[in-house]
């Protein structure tokens, strides 16, 4: 299965038939390991929005050529057919099934070419075409949902280029952010994902360098306290970056739901957040039965650092009513 730089890009003679197709992005915002996942795969279930799947991550440069020729249906065949041979099932991170449908970040499409992973003016063609391809083929005037974590402080950059563009930011506990973030880095990193080696260029050339690779296992082994004070003075940085900056945008503009109101009451936020953006339910789903909640025990250096964490970081704790 080759990455989506592999191939010639086939969708080129057709890309003329974009020129017309409008978009409604509404971007869901969090920072890593904050519940953008689960709340995508939430609001995707709700059949009210074109999404980005696997199958556009990978099939980048066919999307319009299988949808015109009716190869679709082929494409996520083999695709999946190709996860499978690879033993490919599950996310490591979180254990979430992988198939073409799964809903996946944009942002491994703008760095196809290891360039940014977020919208930059470099990337923007890019982002709008792969938008462009998904509503052309979709044959739907529903908004485009999206997600993209590198994105969270991009905020005010996206909502310039695209005035139209609505946001859901989800917030988590700092600890439990941070715990995830750590805990995801060091599972990447001692044990290869094939997953995320198709997805990501720069992680497989880690691990075809093992002097490479041994020296990033070293800086994000439990015993590095400077990566441990490097995570949280990033997500510092990002937090105080929304807490500066959401001000600046129109209250109609944007949404903020906590992860663990997500958790507790699915159906509810789900809802709220459907009525924000005026778009009625079509389904009526039980999203608790999405929601499987899983107890992680905080890293000991983690609980070390509980003093500094809340003093960095007292204003998003009150902000968002979090408490040690």
């Amino acid at each position: 299965m080759g990455y989506i730089n592999d191939k010639m890009d086939i969708d080129n003679i057709y890309l003329p038939k974009l020129d017309n197709i409008n978009f409604k992005p509404i971007f869901i915002m969090g920072v890593h390991r904050s519940g953008t996942t689960i709340l995508y795969k939430l609001l995707s279930n709700t059949d009210c929005f074109n999404i980005v799947t696997t199958y556009h991550i990978f099939r980048y440069n066919e999307i319009l050529y299988n949808h015109i020729k009716n190869l679709e249906k082929k494409s996520k065949e083999n695709l999946n057919e190709s996860f499978k041979n690879k033993s490919i099932y599950a996310r490591k991170i979180d254990k979430l099934k992988i198939t073409s449908d799964f809903p996946e970040e944009y942002g491994f499409v703008l760095s196809k070419k290891n360039g940014p992973n977020k919208i930059t003016p470099e990337t923007f063609k890019t982002f709008i075409t792969l938008c462009k391809k998904i509503q052309f083929i979709s044959k739907n005037n529903k908004p485009i949902l999206l997600k993209n974590p590198f994105d969270f402080t991009n905020f005010l950059y996206i909502k310039s280029i695209l005035p139209k563009s609505k946001f859901i930011f989800i917030h988590r506990n700092p600890f439990k952010t941070l715990n995830s973030q750590l805990t995801a880095r060091r599972t990447l990193f001692q044990q290869k994902s094939e997953y995320m080696s198709l997805l990501s260029p720069s992680y497989q050339k880690i691990f075809e360098n093992i002097i490479f690779l041994c020296f990033i296992r070293f800086i994000n082994s439990p015993n590095n306290q400077i990566r441990t004070i490097q995570t949280i003075n990033k997500l510092t940085r990002e937090t105080n970056y929304f807490l500066k900056n959401i001000k600046l945008l129109n209250k109609t503009d944007f949404i903020c739901i906590r992860y663990e109101d997500l958790c507790e009451k699915p159906n509810t936020k789900i809802i709220e957040i459907l009525k924000f953006l005026k778009i009625k339910e079509k389904k009526l789903l039980q999203f608790s039965d999405f929601i499987k909640p899983r107890k992680k025990t905080i890293l000991k250096e983690l609980q070390q650092k509980e003093k500094y964490i809340s003093k960095q970081m007292k204003p998003y704790f009150s902000e968002f009513k979090y408490f040690l």
